[in-house]
């Protein structure tokens, strides 16, 4: 086996504890003792976990892609804004289906397509994405049947260099709502998964592939029968395998093709027959279902969900499968339903509402709950790796309250799509991105100092890192920061509130001094913390 299989990965470490020229300062440490060490990954994120500029929508965003040079988000809104504007200040009035520029993050405002439903009479929804393997051409699919007036029913295309519309798709699409899409990597055919009964002209319910050769619908035929409880039956994810063999399909249903398959299914390209070997059970029964696909090389990653079973037999989280075998490679189970995947480099960032990952070695259930609105996975083992994105909604708008549904890249930004209103604490509504890089510490050390005859005790409070667990922390007395008095590398995580106490010795009675503790990630960012107030020894 390539990899160990496991629902809980086995990567603890303990701190290393450093000290900087102690005899000869004359300093003594005394540390806390040592707290229990969480599983991650010593392997940093190709991404930094603090958000750069980027344009916002006044409404939900529900996929993502990045080509040709812009960001293409569609959704479910009516207007788009620059980075830091406030709602209803430079809106651009652009709905549903918007591009921002992928340097920048600035809303394009030339791009304005206008997506109708005539039998609604209202403006079309976009709910899935995909970019031809050439990156010519954008995809997109949803809740319309006209763009700018033309026919397109519910799929229609875009140049992704200029976004100019190029049409529907096939012979007058599908007859329903599209939830999902994938393009083969051999850039020959398109899938098609939603809630719809005709493909082309052809009978297919839910599910089927339309040539972009030739515009014909294809044999590839799954039938999807038995939905979860409280869901309606649907495809909502789909992906294809590197040599276009097999196509995977996830959503509430649990059955395909008359046998037993609960949220996830591999067909084989041709036909959509059952692909032989993956006949595990991914997903527990009866109401889980899979909402995200990623393909990457040989494996298959998929997410789930299960909104109404709450023992720890519920599969909500990621699971890693050979593409070829069937095989599962390992699963994380971080509770909170999973909704978008993207690999990059090592890294397979999850969007979600992850809010235990304690199985996982990640954080735990807490009171209040705690969310995560991206993790991220090392894709070979399973392990989790020190990545902590949060976002917050407003409870008088439920939109706002899904936190992260869709993610895209490009190697270089990571992009991030849901309804929220905030990233990290800070105003940012409905779409983020992040850069290639490590983000400097967001929380900074706070020493609090104690003095006794001839020495001082300072306690220091532990900084956080949203894209690093291990920081190094450097005490230094009064304004010289050249050498430290003391350092040692701590893991510091945002829901632990621990700190570790140090004494000096160094220090003389009668003597006023006051200390300031730097905080550093393994990338070298550094925060300096406030200064204590001068404090007088014993």
């Amino acid at each position: 086996m390539r990899r160990t299989i496991s629902g809980r990965t086995g990567f603890r470490r303990a701190a290393a504890v450093l000290a900087s020229g102690l005899l000869s300062l004359g300093v003594v440490a005394a540390l806390g003792a040592a707290p229990a060490q969480a599983a991650y990954d010593p392997g940093h994120t190709v991404m930094q976990g603090s958000p750069t500029t980027m344009g916002q929508t006044n409404g939900a965003v529900w996929t993502l892609e990045v080509a040709g040079g812009r960001i293409y988000a569609g959704g479910e809104f009516t207007s788009t804004r620059p980075s830091g504007a406030a709602r209803g200040t430079d809106e651009t009035q652009i709905a549903n289906l918007a591009a921002f520029d992928a340097t920048t993050g600035a809303p394009i405002a030339s791009f304005a397509p206008q997506l109708t439903n005539t039998y609604t009479g209202k403006q079309g929804l976009v709910r899935a994405s995909v970019v031809t393997p050439d990156g010519s051409t954008v995809i997109v699919g949803g809740e319309f049947n006209r763009v700018d007036g033309q026919r397109a029913d519910y799929i229609a295309r875009f140049d992704a260099a200029t976004g100019r519309f190029l049409g529907g798709v096939g012979q007058n699409g599908v007859d329903g709502p599209v939830s999902a899409l994938a393009v083969s990597p051999d850039g020959t055919t398109l899938y098609v998964g939603g809630r719809f009964n005709r493909v082309g002209n052809a009978t297919r319910r839910n599910a089927g592939a339309i040539s972009l050769v030739t515009g014909r619908t294809t044999a590839w035929a799954p039938t999807v029968a038995t939905p979860t409880r409280n869901e309606a039956l649907r495809v909502t994810a789909l992906g294809v395998s590197s040599d276009s063999q097999r196509v995977f399909l996830g959503g509430p249903f649990q059955q395909v093709n008359g046998q037993a398959r609960q949220g996830f299914a591999a067909t084989n390209a041709a036909d959509g027959s059952l692909a032989a070997g993956f006949t595990q059970s991914y997903i527990t029964g009866p109401h889980g279902w899979g909402t995200a696909i990623e393909v990457s090389g040989d494996d298959v990653f998929v997410g789930s969900r299960d909104d109404f079973l709450y023992s720890d037999t519920r599969t909500e989280g990621v699971s890693s499968i050979d593409a070829a075998t069937g095989d599962r490679n390992w699963y994380v189970n971080c509770y909170g339903d999973t909704f978008g995947l993207q690999v990059v480099g090592q890294d397979v960032y999850v969007a979600s509402h992850a809010h235990d990952c304690s199985r996982a070695g990640g954080h735990p259930e807490l009171n209040p709950r705690t969310y995560l609105a991206i993790h991220a996975i090392n894709k070979e083992t399973g392990a989790l790796r020190p990545y902590f994105v949060q976002t917050d909604g407003n409870k008088q708008d439920q939109r706002s309250l899904l936190l992260s549904r869709a993610l895209a890249s490009d190697g270089n930004q990571l992009v991030m799509g849901g309804g929220f209103n905030s990233v990290n604490s800070r105003a940012q509504e409905n779409l983020t991105r992040f850069l290639a890089g490590s983000s400097a510490p967001e929380r900074a050390a706070y020493p609090t100092a104690t003095a006794g005859p001839g020495y001082v005790d300072l306690n220091v409070r532990l900084g956080f890192d949203r894209d690093d667990v291990d920081l190094t922390y450097e005490v230094f007395r009064g304004w010289r920061t050249d050498v430290p008095l003391y350092s040692v590398t701590r893991e510091s995580v945002k829901w632990r509130t621990e700190s570790f106490t140090w004494r000096d010795t160094g220090v003389t009675s009668g003597q006023k001094v006051y200390y300031r503790v730097r905080v550093s990630d393994p990338a070298g960012n550094q925060v300096m913390s406030v200064r204590t107030p001068d404090i007088t020894v014993g």
